[in-house]
């Protein structure tokens, strides 16, 4: 009888939570932020020397973008917090929890972004016969 108790309990929290996030979804999305995109995959062979110095340029200068949007998550979910406790009301642990794992994947992002451009740049420097 207990268990059911449980179960019936989780169900009714649930479908509560339903609403909550249809709504707050939205709000939680908008951000100032701007995650740049991925720049296209660099060949590893039939590429000239000028195509590689791109293709260098473009993986640099989304790596560095992706610092700045990382940061700027970052501030964001600080100044929420600010904002939440200045205003004596309780901070959304949801908020921190979307930035944390926005700014985890734009670093996975850069890592493969740059893994990607070293790889293609050893093949260039060093071409198989």
């Amino acid at each position: 009888m207990r268990n059911w108790r449980i179960q019936k309990d989780a169900r009714v929290r649930f479908v509560l939570l339903i609403p909550i996030l249809l709504f707050a979804g939205p709000a939680l999305a908008d951000s100032a932020c701007l995650e740049p995109q991925a720049p296209a995959p660099v060949k590893r062979t039939g590429v000239s020397a000028d195509q590689m110095r791109a293709a260098m340029a473009q993986a640099h200068a989304f790596i560095a973008q992706s610092s700045v949007y990382q940061d700027c998550l970052l501030k964001e979910l600080d100044a929420a917090k600010t904002q939440a406790a200045t205003a004596g009301e309780p901070f959304e642990p949801m908020l921190e929890t979307s930035a944390r794992y926005k700014v985890e994947a734009s670093k996975k992002a850069q890592e493969r972004v740059g893994a990607a451009a070293n790889g293609a740049l050893t093949a260039f420097k060093n071409p198989s016969p």
